[in-house]
């Protein structure tokens, strides 16, 4: 990704803050790195599934009705 000139920010990216229970955040850690990636990577990757799956099971409720 493109970073804008003078910042950290990464064009296309949002940046937000969530807060988790201390031992979903360790679970999250061990997954993350069984997987070879950052905390921030890997939490990520795993929405853009869910979200792809999830998006998988809405068209085909559509085409069922």
């Amino acid at each position: 990704m493109a970073r804008k000139k003078g910042s950290t920010k990464v064009v296309g990216m949002t940046q937000i803050s969530i807060s988790l229970p201390q031992a979903l955040v360790e679970q999250i850690d061990k997954m993350a790195e069984m997987d070879s990636r950052n905390r921030s990577n890997f939490i990520a990757k795993t929405l853009q599934d869910l979200a792809k799956d999830f998006s998988s099971v809405a068209e085909a409720k559509k085409k069922i009705k």
